[in-house]
């Protein structure tokens, strides 16, 4: 049985222009991809960019070690009963 996905999102060859910037500013330079957070959000890509600027000021401009942000992930994920 092939998976039907339930969420709906933009595609990667979307005509959405918002959509189209959101993409190219989140996308991961080194790999290419973007980000599952940003996918599911974008169809609001004005809420999806200001998650992505969240995530940014958090995990990358706050200046915890690796360490720290590993150990700041899984707490996070554990209380919100993430098992991805």
């Amino acid at each position: 049985m092939p998976w039907n996905p339930w969420i709906q999102i933009e595609p990667d060859d979307t005509t959405n222009e918002a959509a189209k910037q959101l993409f190219k500013k989140t996308r991961n330079a080194m790999t290419g991809d973007i980000s599952d957070l940003t996918r599911l959000t974008s169809l609001t890509p004005r809420v999806a960019e200001r998650i992505d600027d969240l995530c940014t000021a958090v995990y990358r401009d706050a200046g915890f070690t690796p360490r720290e942000k590993e150990i700041l992930a899984l707490v996070t994920s554990s209380l919100i009963g993430c098992v991805h």
